[in-house]
């Protein structure tokens, strides 16, 4: 029998600087097969290469990058949010009745798709450092799309807590693998305006989804149910956008296919002062010790997770709400489309917002604060006044715009393959347990004002508007005690650049605040 060694901490430091080497002795075959599965090492090499690199070049780059990069994850965003809250609008459609759902049953099936997204997380978290990011991505979109059109086939309660757990597997891949992405081919400020118009579409998915239902209620009944319609339409079309990302998303920018030499170069050459490599297969043990240390790991799980118990409410809900004013099912479907506009409205202001303040928190906790006054407003104004009642459901939305912040600070503040990949796990398990508990605050004993889940929700977004404020005053005192605030980083030729330290190894690490 073979003996195996476990690897010492000491044999991870060296084999973190083992980078720079390989890419010494890579330089100038750049495009060989010896880099497969080594992006570090090539990105090391593509960026010893570019030289006198023009600022026309790098917006050039940026350009292209944008160009395939930016629709691809749009669209997948947009149909993640749709077909996960496609169970709101079958609600509207009559998946109840034809089911013959009871009680607290439809409150469950809103929970069980986050128990599936909770015990995917973990498996996810895994295949995201050894596979390939967009193979991977479009992989998932194609399962949850088979899944979401065996929906229509559903025909009771056990059968659709079945389907929803599966969803949930499957879409719980695509924000990790996302937020990875975001960080692998941006420079920081630039993850915050990119994050944030991916997340803008779950605003837009909104909006197309109250349209649909609409335009699914308004017509002529056929031989099949509409909810069953819409279910194998959205299926379709995920499974045909899957087989899109796999062929055209790129994974990195070392290896992105619509770039030619010179502009991988220049690609590469652009996220250097990001100080968080690129990619590295192998687990450091390390580097999930520091993570577990980091006291910022527990404050993105608080914070995501108590957005979330609010977020899993008012997603699985929304068209209860809206109807419970007083609207009937047609204008409950034009109506929902409303929020949506609230949402993509609070996301791009926020990102403006946050590129003309250079700051992640004063956008955030504004949003959730208007958020907070809108889930009191709904409490407070009198039954009679349901426009106004619908004014204050409306601008709850804005909170949505905090999640690219607390997405953009993983992408930015976290450096090391292995210590990213704990965080984003951690965060994902926040988002589900958030959205598995967030149905169970609307119980049906409080219908149809659900005076005590509003509460919850005003409590909720306090809460998380608190852990992102420690987040930002955390990174603000250690940026003072590094001597590291800078009104932009340095991209001056620094070894540690791209290989795979965390953010506390690297002596000049700048944190976004």
């Amino acid at each position: 029998m073979q003996s195996s060694k476990t690897p010492s901490f000491e044999d991870e430091k060296v084999s973190q600087h083992d980078d720079a080497a390989k890419a010494q002795a890579y330089v100038g075959h750049v495009t060989s097969k010896a880099y497969v599965g080594d992006e570090n090492a090539k990105a090391q090499a593509l960026s010893a290469d570019a030289a006198s690199v023009t600022d026309e070049e790098l917006k050039r780059v940026l350009r292209k990058i944008d160009i395939v990069l930016m629709p691809l994850m749009s669209v997948a965003v947009l149909l993640q949010f749709l077909d996960k809250t496609s169970l709101n609008y079958a609600n509207l459609l009559g998946i109840k009745s034809d089911t013959n759902l009871r009680g607290q049953e439809y409150s469950w099936l809103g929970s069980f798709f986050y128990v599936g997204y909770l015990a995917a997380t973990p498996i996810h978290g895994f295949f995201l450092q050894k596979a390939n990011l967009s193979l991977y991505a479009g992989l998932n979109i194609i399962l949850w799309g088979i899944v979401l059109g065996a929906h229509a086939a559903c025909n009771n309660y056990s059968q659709l807590v079945a389907v929803r757990f599966f969803l949930g597997f499957f879409e719980a891949s695509l924000t990790p693998a996302f937020i990875l992405l975001t960080g692998r081919f941006y420079r920081p400020q630039e993850q915050v305006t990119r994050t944030s118009i991916w997340f803008a579409n779950n605003g837009w998915a909104q909006i197309l989804g109250g349209g649909i239902c609409y335009g699914l209620l308004v017509q002529k009944p056929g031989k099949l149910e509409t909810w069953r319609e819409m279910f194998l339409i959205l299926g379709g079309i995920a499974i045909a956008f899957g087989l899109v990302c796999i062929a055209f998303m790129p994974s990195s920018p070392a290896t992105i296919r619509f770039l030619n030499e010179r502009e991988r170069q220049v690609a590469v050459y652009r996220i250097r002062a990001n100080k968080a490599g690129i990619h590295d297969t192998k687990w450091k043990w390390s580097q999930m010790w520091e993570a577990i240390k980091d006291v910022r790991l527990y404050l993105f799980f608080l914070g995501v997770c108590t957005a979330n118990i609010a977020n899993g409410g008012v997603s699985n809900f929304g068209s209860q709400i809206i109807k419970q004013f007083g609207y009937d099912s047609k204008t409950t479907a034009l109506l929902g489309m409303a929020p949506g506009l609230m949402e993509v409205v609070a996301i791009y202001f926020g990102a403006y917002l946050s590129y003309a303040t250079r700051s992640r928190v004063i956008p955030g906790t504004l949003m959730y604060l208007i958020a907070v006054a809108g889930g009191a407003m709904m409490i407070g104004i009198p039954a009679q006044h349901k426009a106004w009642r619908m004014f204050a459901y409306t601008i709850v939305f804005a909170y949505p715009c905090a999640s690219p912040y607390f997405y953009s600070f993983l992408g930015s503040s976290v450096s090391g393959t292995t210590k990213r990949i704990v965080f984003n796990v951690l965060m994902q398990l926040g988002y589900s347990t958030g959205n598995m508990i967030g149905p169970q605050t609307y119980q049906s004993k409080d219908a149809p004002d659900y005076v005590p889940a509003k509460i919850t929700l005003i409590a909720m977004f306090a809460a998380a508007a608190a852990c992102l404020a420690a987040i930002s005053g955390m990174h603000y005192v250690w940026n003072r005690k590094n001597a590291a605030m800078l009104d932009s980083p340095d991209i001056g030729d620094d070894a540690e650049d791209l290989t795979d330290l965390t953010d506390k190894e690297r002596k000049n690490f700048r944190y976004p605040y």
